[in-house]
């Protein structure tokens, strides 16, 4: 067992070691784009002050002095000139954010970098409490495992100033409130989620199954008034806005998954992956609805929030209970973790291959389905331990993969 603990040990300090060097080469590489994300949403918001709706822009639906619709495949290029490119968000994102059209840039971003470090302080609060207040004791193995599984998309949240870090915050807190039994904090808060409809909607099960209906009915209820908002700026119907949201971003880009199962069935594709991932997430949520802690029954809806859509770092740091959840199941579950370790170990080396364009053995799809071999033993793990189906029990006795241990640790 002591050669097995070093050996994790290294495993995970060599992707440690491979995640910094590759940040801060993306960093360098990359220093043009900083807080491209943040400039996206705050020519959003500036656009809407002037009566557009950024959407026509983004759709190339209308043409504008001051904006340009943001890069897109699907759509004709536009000249590379001095006007501010834009992007576009659910209806209900713009009187969150509407301060934006009065205040200069800096004084946005400190704001957010201020929300950031309050988000990262609850995020390492949180999984400390989790972690050091339970029965896994491997401190070094846990530290070296979250750095591993998060730095790469912290980095990219911070550089692009992305919402990902806030909405992870915002999970956080949605887990204490329901544990706490205040449905109507929840509900403002899951309104917040919202602003990133892929990650909101697959919350809406957990939700719905845990007969949160309160939680669910304020959250629709604040949006729709947010949604009224923009209408009325924008002189258009509230219907009109919330129809629009599917074209948003599902033509702009695709996650590797729906893209190499659309090179095989056609267009179709895309959403036959998104279909598979939500009953995943809706069976998953179903069978651990019971589960005494709000953060245990969300996991199976967070577990796939980066594959169902786009595949983008940016939303792998929203899956951070998950990362948390395995550490947590090293007693039990010694054969699932150790898979986890090994496959984190390879995907970080893939990953800093693609990076240095070894396209040879680098394929973002290895690194994909690597990554999903993590979260997906998360899923696994969860349902065998919080299902009350007595067949899910049985099925699990019979893999030796899933066999429990004795052992005090695995490492």
């Amino acid at each position: 067992m002591k050669a097995n603990k070093i050996a994790i040990l290294w495993m995970l300090a060599i992707a440690c070691g491979l995640q910094v060097f590759f940040c801060i080469s993306y960093l360098l590489r990359y220093n043009n784009h900083w807080a491209c994300d943040f400039i996206y949403r705050y020519n959003e918001i500036n656009c809407m002050h002037d009566g557009i709706d950024p959407f026509d822009i983004f759709e190339r639906k209308i043409t504008s002095e001051n904006f340009r619709g943001h890069d897109r495949p699907d759509k004709p290029d536009e000249p590379e000139d001095s006007r501010r490119i834009v992007h576009a968000y659910p209806a209900w994102h713009t009187p969150i954010f509407w301060w934006y059209g009065y205040t200069p840039k800096w004084i946005c971003l400190a704001f957010l970098t201020f929300l950031y470090i309050c988000s990262l302080s609850l995020a390492c609060k949180w999984a400390s409490l989790k972690l050091v207040g339970s029965q896994t004791k491997d401190h070094v193995v846990n530290l070296l495992f979250i750095i591993a599984m998060t730095l790469y998309s912290f980095i990219g949240i911070c550089h692009s100033m992305n919402y990902g870090l806030l909405l992870l915050g915002c999970t956080l807190l949605l887990y204490s409130a329901l544990d706490s039994n205040h449905e109507i904090l929840a509900g403002v808060i899951y309104s917040f989620i919202m602003i990133k409809p892929q990650i909101g909607v697959l919350l809406f099960f957990p939700l719905f199954f845990s007969r949160k209906y309160k939680t669910i009915a304020f959250s629709i209820t604040i949006c729709l008034i947010e949604t009224c908002f923009t209408a009325y700026m924008l002189r258009k119907s509230p219907l009109e806005l919330i129809l629009q949201i599917p074209k948003i971003g599902a033509p702009f880009e695709k996650g590797y998954l729906a893209e190499s199962t659309m090179k095989i069935v056609g267009p179709i594709g895309q959403y036959i992956v998104m279909g598979i991932f939500i009953c995943l997430d809706a069976g998953g949520s179903y069978l651990v609805r019971n589960a005494k802690e709000a953060w245990i029954r969300f996991l199976p809806a967070i577990a796939f929030i980066p594959f169902w859509t786009y595949s983008q770092p940016h939303d792998w740091l929203v899956i951070f209970p998950c990362y948390v959840f395995i550490l947590n199941s090293k007693r039990k579950y010694q054969r699932m973790v150790e898979l986890c370790f090994f496959a984190e170990f390879l995907r970080t080396l893939l990953l800093f291959a693609h990076s240095q364009k070894w396209y040879a053995i680098g394929k973002e799809g290895i690194i994909t389905f690597l990554f999903m071999a993590i979260v997906f033993s998360c899923y696994l793990i969860v349902i065998i331990d919080y299902s009350e189906n007595m067949w899910i029990q049985k099925l699990s006795s019979k893999l030796t993969i899933f066999g429990k241990t004795k052992c005090k640790t695995i490492a």
